[in-house]
């Protein structure tokens, strides 16, 4: 009985795994990172990493733990207060990615429209999620109003994936 309950135990684990290896959050930040040459990947990384921490310093993320990102946006959606000011400023210090001609975008903007025109990405939480915010388009869309669709459609395990942790350090710094 124990070894039926351990290889079932296992069996889920290993689809819950797969499972959130084949994400469409996964092919999207796919496509950003295969835009980017080896150094701005690393710069990039490095960059994020210190943003995050100087979050953790701030007190705006209590650590770098996936329940952390999705505690922040719970918290502005219970409480609808936030003040994410901070000292970093990231859009500056991600200004390098910029570039200056829009065809060396093509590539990017290629693949990230195979994925939103795909299946996949049809049958995801993200589109859903996509499409509830575009559907509140016409309404003043508020920083908390992002926070309760986000924490409707995502869970604490949706910010083990690296897309949902950029976007949500995106979404801080946009309110800086």
């Amino acid at each position: 009985m124990k070894k039926i309950l351990l290889i079932i135990l296992i069996g889920l684990l290993t689809i819950s795994c797969q499972n959130q290896s084949d994400r469409v959050e996964n092919d999207l930040y796919g496509c950003l990172m295969d835009s980017l040459t080896d150094s701005e990947k690393e710069k990039t990384g490095t960059i994020l990493s210190d943003f995050e921490q100087h979050l953790i310093d701030k007190g705006i993320l209590e650590s770098s733990k996936p329940k952390s990102y999705w505690n922040l946006y719970n918290e502005m959606a219970t409480t609808e207060v936030y003040d994410f000011s901070n000292d970093f400023n990231l859009s500056e210090k991600l200004s390098f990615l910029d570039r200056q001609n829009p065809s060396e975008n093509q590539g990017f903007l290629d693949c990230q429209n195979r994925i939103f025109q795909s299946e996949k990405y049809l049958k995801s939480k993200l589109y859903k999620f996509t499409e509830e915010l575009q559907s509140l388009k016409n309404h003043k869309i508020t920083p908390v109003i992002i926070a309760k669709t986000t924490i409707k459609y995502l869970t604490v395990e949706d910010f083990e994936l690296d897309y949902n942790r950029f976007g949500a350090l995106m979404f801080i710094e946009s309110l800086n």
